[in-house]
């Protein structure tokens, strides 16, 4: 009894021989129970059929939205909305098109002394719109009326700017950035 008390006494706070060669096994247990759980959620994953979503689940949109706070704020300070740019005519010409949502706001797109122009990004090359031949005057359409789509066609006679570029809009007051050419 007396050497028994004495062996516990001499192992606190040390380790003893016993204790070191349980030492490896308690570590690879417990490196075995970590990577078990992370090996299940990546074979599950793995194993999960992926999630069709049908088509009638969500209305597909007709344009592409560059950035919510900005169309918001075209929305509010311009009354318009849904801003895209398309290459028409093979890519001869590009046409830029937003829904007026309030007309007496809009009055800032049709500024007739300054000229509607589009600077593509990176090569900073400036569109301007075409003069038709009979008239002089530019192709726009008429001015802005609520529920009506406004349309300004740039000529892009060199297909310099291409479906993907980005382009900044600029039409009298109204400047608009990061436009992407569908």
């Amino acid at each position: 009894m007396k050497t028994m008390i004495w062996d516990q006494t001499r192992a606190r706070g040390r380790l003893t021989s016993r204790s070191l060669l349980l030492l490896p096994a308690v570590f690879c247990a417990i490196v075995l129970l970590c990577t078990l759980p992370a090996a299940d959620v990546r074979g599950a994953a793995a194993a999960q059929a992926p999630v069709t979503v049908s088509r009638t689940a969500a209305p597909e949109k007709k344009y592409v939205a560059h950035n919510e706070k900005q169309e918001l704020y075209f929305e509010r300070r311009y009354g318009i909305g849904e801003l895209r740019v398309h290459s028409i005519s093979s890519g001869a010409s590009l046409e830029f098109r937003c829904q007026v949502l309030d007309a007496s706001k809009a009055k800032a797109l049709k500024a007739a002394r300054v000229a509607p122009v589009m600077i593509e990004r990176k090569t900073g090359t400036k569109l301007s719109v075409p003069a038709t031949e009979n008239s002089g005057k530019s192709s726009q359409t008429a001015a802005p009326e609520a529920g009506q789509e406004y349309r300004v066609v740039f000529g892009n006679r060199d297909k310099i700017v291409r479906p993907g570029n980005l382009v900044d809009l600029v039409i009298g007051t109204v400047h608009m950035s990061g436009l992407i050419v569908e």
